[in-house]
């Protein structure tokens, strides 16, 4: 494993701050001179990433390209190899520059880039979906969002991906939309990055009592697994709606009034945006919508309220 702690101080840079046992060091950026900290490491999902002010951060290999400004992840690989004279990975010392190149690409979350969605969605090629297998995707929704790993495997993919601007593969988990497309995140909390794959769209999550003739609309993927894994459940007894963004809305609309729901409860966040969109429904459904966004308040979303282990008593629908 590749340790930034290590490369830093090797690199004659000392934290000044280290926080959360010794998994978080702060330093004085690197790439610039300045009086107070803003650069910061963290150990999460197995390996050391990094974010700087701004829009700048990511793996270990990205670090060395920025701070160095290669160009190529080999390039970095090979100034690591000399700064450890040959042995710069704890485990397979002997893997080939060819082999890590392979493995570092996947990890890497440099130039992913910060454009809008729909742009995003051109920059990206989908390569395939299968079901979860990378351990970091496993680790991230468990232990940072407390997600079961049998509800993750059994509504999300591990999603292989290209970004055409760099010709760089990547991975994330996604769920599949209603166009065949996919929505997907980056396994971390210190980059938000998320977008869609093919073509955007809601995702329509079939319920196991149909005759109930009810839906729940959630904002993203993981506010619908949070609720599963509150009510300790596996299916919901209505249908159940991921819009994976606000913008999703008129979408969101037009498929419930394809259908002969009689009842919406909507999970929106407890933000102005979720509770602008809440109206909204209201204004489309009248009094079929139930809004649920208090169940789970004071916290922002119902991932939070999970995180914290707030569980209401849900009466499902």
């Amino acid at each position: 494993m590749l340790s930034l702690p290590d490369i830093l101080s090797r690199l004659g840079h000392e934290p000044t701050l280290i926080k959360k046992g010794g998994n978080e060091y702060w330093y004085k950026s690197p790439f610039r001179d300045e009086k107070d900290a803003s650069f910061h490491t963290s150990y999460l999902g197995g390996k050391w990433i990094w974010k700087d002010f701004g829009d700048r951060g990511g793996t270990v290999i990205d670090f060395v390209m920025q701070l160095k400004g290669f160009s190529q992840v080999g390039d970095a690989l090979q100034f690591l190899e000399k700064m450890y004279r040959g042995r710069p990975f704890s485990q397979p010392a002997a893997k080939s520059i060819e082999e890590t190149r392979q493995q570092t690409d996947l990890f890497s979350f440099q130039q992913q880039g910060n454009s809008s969605p729909e742009a995003t969605v051109l920059e990206l090629e989908f390569i395939e979906a299968h079901e979860i297998r990378n351990p970091l995707i496993h680790s991230y929704l468990t232990k940072e969002r407390a997600i079961p790993r049998k509800l993750a495997d059994l509504y999300l993919k591990e999603i292989k991906y290209r970004n055409k601007k760099n010709e760089r593969d990547y991975f994330a988990f996604g769920m599949e939309n209603e166009s065949g497309g996919y929505e997907i995140r980056a396994a971390s909390d210190s980059y938000s990055f998320k977008s869609a794959l093919i073509k955007r769209d809601i995702t329509v999550i079939r319920g196991k009592a149909p005759e109930k003739k009810a839906v729940s609309v959630f904002e993203g993927m993981t506010d619908f697994l949070s609720l599963l894994a509150m009510m300790n459940i596996s299916q919901l007894s209505g249908d159940a709606i991921v819009m994976h963004s606000l913008s999703s809305f008129q979408r969101t609309v037009d498929f419930i009034k394809s259908q002969d729901y009689t009842t919406i409860n909507t999970f929106l966040d407890n933000d102005k945006s979720g509770e602008e969109h809440t109206e909204k429904f209201k204004m489309e459904f009248g009094d079929r919508v139930v809004p649920q966004n208090s169940l789970f308040a004071p916290y922002a979303d119902i991932n939070d309220a999970l995180k914290a282990n707030q569980i209401p008593s849900f009466l499902q629908r």
